[in-house]
């Protein structure tokens, strides 16, 4: 258990600059105000939480403390319940904070979604379209069902990484992976948005 607990504090060490360089790029970006109110963690996995990564170092830092008091207390059964929670917690922080990058850039597609096109505005497309309009309404329905499904399997991912007992490599690869997909899908249904905005003025 010795050499599990000093790896965790090698990777608790890298963290802290990792969550400061994100927590650095968040701080102005009107993307994140808006993410603010998602919680970033399964309640289960921290019992508080915080808009700033590096909030959730001091309270890993003490729980580490803590297993090392156990461990000198030979109390190995308290220890190792604590330290799968540690592993949880850690992997968990690692793989958010190397999906920061995409889940605000997902935030930022979904504010400018909301200004480009409005209710009213969809409503009015409908009833002028024309042939090459409407073609591209049916590739961009087409786009938005991926969307969907994208969401919802991302959503399930994390939710088994969040629920998984121990740190799973593949699951981690498996969230980036499907972060990066959904990424370039709304990037697809923007320019195909953007495509339509220009149809519409000629």
């Amino acid at each position: 258990m010795r050499v599990e607990i000093q790896r965790l504090h090698q990777l608790l060490e890298r963290l802290v600059d990792d969550a400061k360089v994100a927590d650095e790029r968040n701080k102005n970006r009107k993307s994140h105000y808006y993410l603010q109110r998602q919680a970033l963690f399964d309640d289960r996995l921290f019992n508080r939480s915080f808009d700033n990564y590096s909030d959730y170092l001091p309270g890993i830092r003490r729980k580490l403390d803590q297993l090392q008091t156990l461990l000198d207390n030979k109390q190995q059964e308290l220890g190792f319940s604590l330290l799968e929670q540690l592993q949880h917690q850690i992997s968990s922080l690692i793989t958010a904070i190397k999906a920061n990058e995409s889940r605000h850039q997902d935030s930022e597609y979904r504010l400018q979604r909301r200004k480009r096109l409005s209710t009213k505005q969809v409503k009015k497309v409908a009833q002028t379209l024309i042939q090459p309009t409407q073609q591209l309404y049916q590739k961009l329905a087409e786009y938005q069902g991926f969307e969907k499904r994208l969401e919802q399997m991302l959503f399930d991912e994390q939710d088994k990484l969040n629920r998984a007992s121990k740190q799973d490599a593949g699951l981690q690869q498996t969230v980036l992976t499907l972060h990066q997909r959904l990424g370039r899908c709304r990037q697809a249904i923007a320019r195909l948005e953007s495509d339509i905005e220009r149809q519409e003025k000629r």
